[in-house]
């Protein structure tokens, strides 16, 4: 697995490139689908439009029961088996300054013969927190072997 970090223009930014041995539609059920949030985010669905602009929450087992708040955020772009960006929000629960501390999440699938390159960049805001716990364990990333594992199972 490729991982890469840099700091651009004031903020941080994480890059995670991995080979799945499976298929696109595989991939893409491990990162847009609520079964696929399940098993890689802490039991979270996912849940929207998935229409650009539209909000995006992510719920499960927390605080306020079963269905607590604990990311949120705004579709950018989602394209079936191809590309899904979102802007993620801790819940205010987590974080006092939710409004404005955030992560772009940018998932590109690239089909590559049998397997398929799953390329995240998580780019965080200033001072985000987030980005400091991601730090703390790069270049491993549980949620990236979450996914990788999720795909090569179905």
């Amino acid at each position: 697995m490729k991982r890469m970090a840099e700091i651009t223009a004031g903020r941080n930014q994480l890059t995670f490139d991995i080979v799945i041995q499976a298929a696109p539609e595989d991939v893409w059920a491990a990162v847009a689908t609520s079964e696929g949030t399940q098993a890689t985010l802490f039991g979270c669905t996912m849940q929207s439009t998935f229409e650009p602009g539209a909000r995006i929450e992510f719920r499960g087992q927390g605080a306020d029961g079963d269905n607590t708040l604990h990311v949120y955020g705004f579709v950018r772009s989602y394209e079936p088996n191809h590309e899904f960006a979102y802007e993620q929000h801790a819940a205010p629960a987590y974080d006092p300054h939710h409004e404005t501390n955030y992560c772009d999440m940018h998932f590109r699938i690239l089909p590559e013969g049998e397997t398929t390159r799953l390329i995240l960049t998580c780019d965080w805001t200033a001072r985000n927190a987030g980005y400091e716990h991601a730090k703390a364990t790069y270049p491993e990333s549980d949620y990236m072997d979450g996914i990788k594992k999720f795909a090569e199972s179905r």
